[in-house]
């Protein structure tokens, strides 16, 4: 029952801040939102739920995340109504397999060209984001938040922006199957030596390499979860 009314929470915030930005004009074109404590304190809901909202919001053009800086309203908005259905409805288990399907033709080529477009210092952080998720996992944390990090950072480096908008959405979703697998402790597994292959390719720039390791990684989930 967890995911649904999470996924409702998270609509509910994202059509709240929509309206604030929209409606009421409180958060103007360009200008920088609030930072997560107050925000999540004003919505009335967790910085987990927050972040959701903030994502879904990311990924439909609404907002945009700086690095170092914050969040920002987009400098101009979508012309096209927001769907908000899309966020609770990406979160159907019956949808798995259609996700992980996208993601098998998403990531390759994200992760080939990281090696093409990448600097040597976005190179390098990715590397430590796959050590840190390596560290997490075997401290028992939670090491999920922090392999979607490592990806996060590899879909950075692609310099692409529309790939830069997608993930999000598509991420967030995949995340509830990731949490209620029975299998964490071999989908851990598998993660970490599939990072490791990812990340020695990237060293590289062998595009060729990275599209293969990434494709097999995502066939490993989809086998792990049984989705």
């Amino acid at each position: 029952m967890e995911g649904p009314k999470k996924a409702k929470l998270s609509q509910r915030a994202a059509e709240r801040l929509l309206d604030m930005i929209a409606e009421e004009h409180r958060y103007e074109t360009g200008g920088k939102l609030p930072n997560e404590n107050e925000l999540s304190e004003l919505l009335g809901v967790s910085r987990t739920t927050l972040r959701e909202a903030i994502s879904f919001l990311v990924a439909q053009g609404v907002l945009e995340i700086r690095r170092g800086k914050g969040t920002f309203v987009a400098r101009e908005l979508p012309r096209f109504p927001v769907d908000m259905t899309a966020l609770t409805d990406l979160r159907s288990r019956t949808r798995a397999r259609d996700l992980f399907e996208m993601r098998l033709i998403f990531e390759p080529a994200t992760v080939a060209l990281a090696c093409q477009r990448a600097s040597d210092e976005e190179l390098d952080q990715i590397r430590r984001k796959a050590e840190r998720m390596e560290q997490i996992a075997a401290a028992g944390g939670d090491w999920p938040a922090a392999d979607q990090d490592f990806h996060l950072s590899i879909i950075r480096a692609s310099h692409n922006e529309y790939m830069r908008r997608l993930y999000p959405i598509i991420n967030d979703a995949v995340s509830e199957i990731m949490q209620i697998s029975e299998n964490q402790k071999h989908m851990q597994e598998t993660a970490v030596a599939d990072n490791r292959l990812i990340v020695d390719f990237l060293l590289r720039r062998d595009d060729v390499g990275a599209r293969y390791a990434m494709s097999i990684h995502m066939k490993h989930l989809i086998q792990t979860l049984r989705v």
